[in-house]
């Protein structure tokens, strides 16, 4: 089996008052052993989004695996997008 590079927006939820603790749940995303690069990026606004690049296996539901964990990182991951993919 081959390998996917994955590259995702992750957003967060914004919270009642504050801001989310986005560098705090990028760190969290960077140990997992799939990820190569967090960068937290401007979206709009003043709101930010984390993107995340991954190397993945190829078979069925391994993506969908990796974006169920990075989802479970936090209650405040809002929605996952896939950028990016592309075959190693």
């Amino acid at each position: 089996m081959g390998h996917v590079v994955v590259k995702y927006k992750v957003t967060l939820d914004q919270p009642e008052e504050g801001a989310p603790d986005y560098q705090g749940i990028a760190d969290t995303i960077s140990e997992f052993d799939e990820v190569q690069a967090v960068e937290i990026k401007p979206l709009a606004f003043g709101m930010m989004f984390i993107e995340v690049q991954a190397v993945l296996g190829e078979g069925e539901g391994i993506v969908d695996g990796f974006e169920d964990s990075v989802r479970g990182v936090d209650e405040m991951v809002g929605q996952i997008e896939a950028l990016e993919m592309g075959r190693l």
